[in-house]
């Protein structure tokens, strides 16, 4: 089988291709990944037919490399929330709220991310998932000393994406549906002292 069609790495030309990558964001908000069309994303972005042809081939590329973008984005975030804390739990706390402020500062986005089933095709499937796992990775590496401390539980690294993120998921899903309007301080409080309590090994301790 051909291997797959890397993701475009947007930060070799960031001026042409932001503006399309933001017109494409655009676009994909109000019509629906499927629904949208490339010249729904020229006429936005005002670039030619050629250079978007150029820079990232079809829709599906710039889905592609639209999510890519945000996953960077949201991840440097969440990597520079976790670096220099004074205790696991400022690290923790962080992370929840580095994690909800992106969110909250960044809605179309975030949901462009959630919706990852429509946004990415098939092909870019495996570079995208071994790009979010090479941030993970960075974010892990972060965490180490709280577990030769003792502080934060030794468990399988499988385990600390869905006991750290995933009530703080569950929570911007339904933030960004519409379906809950609790403001994220308060969400931020209450599922950062959820992470907490799931990852500590004591997590009455205080640092």
């Amino acid at each position: 089988m051909p291997a797959p069609p890397p993701v475009i790495d947007i930060e070799t030309s960031p001026d042409r291709k932001s503006a399309i990558l933001a017109a494409a964001l655009a676009v994909f908000s109000e019509k629906g990944i499927e629904a949208a069309t490339i010249e729904d994303v020229r006429q936005r972005s005002q670039a030619s037919v050629g250079s978007i042809y150029h820079h990232f081939g079809t829709k599906e590329g710039i889905a592609a490399a639209l999510f890519a973008h945000g996953i960077d984005d949201y991840w440097a975030r969440l990597i520079a929330s976790a670096a220099g804390k004074a205790s696991a739990e400022r690290t923790i706390h962080g992370l929840i709220a580095a994690h909800i402020g992106w969110i909250a500062e960044k809605p179309d986005l975030a949901r462009f991310l959630f919706s990852r089933r429509q946004a990415v095709g098939q092909a870019y499937d495996e570079a995208i998932r071994q790009r979010t796992a090479a941030h993970f990775k960075t974010l892990f590496e972060l965490l180490k000393p709280w577990f030769k401390q003792g502080v934060l539980r030794r468990l399988p690294a499988g385990l600390y994406a869905p006991l750290l993120m995933g009530p703080a998921q569950e929570y911007s899903r339904q933030w960004l549906g519409g379906r809950i309007d609790i403001e994220p301080r308060v969400a931020i409080r209450e599922l950062s002292q959820a992470a907490w309590r799931s990852l500590a090994v004591d997590p009455d301790r205080r640092d």
